[in-house]
C-alpha cells in the first residue's frame, strides 16, 4: 500500500506564497511590457469612436465648409459661423428661409442634378410634409458619434428625440406652448385650473382664439386638446362664442387691452413681448397638460450630402452640450439636453416636471392634422367670419 505525503500548514502556506509571487511576477511583466510599448509608440490605445471622430474630423476640414438650409434667425446664424469656426477653424455656409422656400431650393437644385446642401434644420411639419416625402433625405442616427450625444440619459424623457421611425428627423428643441392666457386684472389666481374650467358660462363671449383651422399653433392646440378631452369638449366650446381671428399676435393684444379676459393658444413669443412692456397677462398650464413643440429646431441631413464629413462633424458639435448651449442662448429657447441651462430662456416655455407634455411634432402626430384640420372646421366654421 502506497503511503499518504503528509504536507504540514506551514509548508503548504510557504507553496502558496511562492506561486502567488510568481504570478505577480508575470502580471507585472505583462504590464510593463505594455507600456513599454505604448511608450515606444507613443500613443495611447484609443476607443473605436474616438478614432473614427478624428478621421472625421481630419476629413471634414479637407472638404472645406458645410452648406445649410436653415429656417431660423440671424442671431442662430451669427452664433454658428463664429463659433464652429473658432473650434474647427471651418467656414457654415448658411442658407436662411421659411422652410417651403428652402424645401424648394433643394428639390429644384435636386432636379437639376446639383447637390449643395448638407444639412436642413427647419421644423417638423415641414420636414415632414415637404423635405422627407421629397426622398432627399437619410437617416440620421448613423452619423452619431460623440457618447455624450447618442446617450439617452442627456436627452429629455431619456431617449433620443427622433420624431419618426425612420430616424430622420431629430428635435433639439422643445418650448413648451401654454394652452391659455389671462388677463390677470380681469381673471383671479385659481378661477382656471382646469381647461374644461373655461366653459364656466361667466366666460361666455369673452374668450379669443387663435383660427384652429388653419395650419399652425391653434390646430395644434386643437388636435391635442380634442385627443385629451375629446370633441365634447370643443363643441361645448363652440357654444361659448369665442372670437375668432386668424393674427396670433392681435389675440394676445386683446387680451392685454381687456377686450377679452382669456384667450386660447396664443401666440408665446407676442405674450412674452406683452409682458416685458408691462401688459397683465399670465400664461396657463391647465391641469390636463400641455403640448412641446420644436419651432425651427429639428435637424435632419441631406442624402447626397457634398461634404459628409463636414456635415457629420456639425450634427455631432450642434447636438453636443457645447453646440447646444450656443443655439439655446442665440435663439433663447429651451434644448432638449437636459444639461444645457435655462437662466437665459423665459419661465413661460420651460418644461417643468409633474406637467403631462405631448409633443406636436411626432411624425405620426403630424399626418393625423389633415384629418383634425377637417374636424376643427365642422366645429368652429360656423363661428369664423
Amino acid at each position: 500500500m502506497k503511503k499518504m505525503i503528509s504536507m504540514s500548514p506551514v509548508f503548504i502556506l510557504l507553496l502558496s506564497l511562492a506561486l502567488s509571487a510568481c504570478v505577480a511576477k508575470e502580471t507585472d511583466e505583462a504590464t510593463a511590457t505594455g507600456t513599454e510599448e505604448k511608450i515606444k509608440t507613443g500613443t495611447e490605445v484609443r476607443s473605436g469612436w474616438q478614432e473614427e471622430w478624428e478621421r472625421v474630423v481630419r476629413e471634414a476640414k479637407k472638404e472645406g465648409n458645410i452648406a445649410i438650409y436653415a429656417a431660423f434667425g440671424s442671431p442662430v446664424k451669427i452664433a454658428l459661423i463664429e463659433s464652429f469656426k473658432q473650434k474647427y477653424g471651418m467656414e457654415l455656409d448658411i442658407t436662411m428661409g421659411r422652410a417651403p422656400e428652402i424645401s424648394q431650393k433643394l428639390i429644384t437644385e435636386n432636379r437639376a442634378g446639383l447637390n449643395l446642401a448638407d444639412v436642413i434644420i427647419a421644423g417638423a411639419s415641414s420636414i415632414t410634409t415637404i423635405f422627407k416625402p421629397s426622398g432627399l433625405l437619410s437617416p440620421l442616427e448613423p452619423l452619431l458619434l460623440l457618447p455624450e450625444v447618442r446617450d439617452p440619459q442627456a436627452w429629455w424623457q431619456k431617449k433620443l428625440p427622433f420624431l419618426d421611425k425612420d430616424k430622420i428627423m431629430f428635435q433639439f428643441i422643445s418650448r413648451v406652448s401654454a394652452p391659455i392666457t389671462i388677463n390677470t386684472d380681469m381673471v383671479k389666481a385659481g378661477e382656471i385650473v382646469y381647461m374644461r374650467d373655461i366653459l364656466h358660462p361667466r366666460w361666455k363671449g369673452k374668450i379669443t382664439m387663435n383660427d384652429p383651422t388653419m395650419v399652425g399653433g391653434t390646430l395644434g392646440w386643437f388636435a391635442v386638446f380634442s385627443e385629451l378631452l375629446g370633441h365634447d369638449f370643443m363643441r361645448d366650446l363652440a357654444k361659448m362664442e369665442p372670437a375668432i381671428i386668424s393674427d396670433r399676435r392681435l389675440v394676445v393684444e386683446w387680451i392685454a387691452r381687456g377686450r377679452y379676459p382669456i384667450g386660447l393658444a396664443a401666440s408665446t413669443e407676442s405674450v412674452e413681448e406683452f409682458i416685458t412692456f408691462g401688459a397683465p397677462l399670465a400664461s396657463i398650464i391647465p391641469k390636463e397638460g400641455a403640448y412641446v413643440s420644436a419651432g425651427a429646431g429639428v435637424v435632419s441631413i441631406v442624402a447626397k450630402a457634398p461634404h459628409p464629413n463636414a456635415a457629420k462633424l456639425f450634427i455631432n458639435w450642434l447636438l453636443s452640450r457645447e453646440g447646444q448651449t450656443i443655439y439655446s442662448k442665440a435663439q433663447e429657447t429651451p434644448s432638449n439636453r437636459v444639461d444645457v441651462a435655462t437662466d437665459h430662456v423665459s419661465p413661460i416655455i420651460i418644461r417643468h416636471t409633474g406637467v403631462n407634455y405631448l409633443s406636436t411634432d411626432d411624425e405620426e402626430f403630424l399626418l393625423t392634422l389633415p384629418q383634425k384640420q377637417k374636424e376643427a372646421k365642422d366645429i368652429f366654421g360656423p363661428l369664423i367670419k
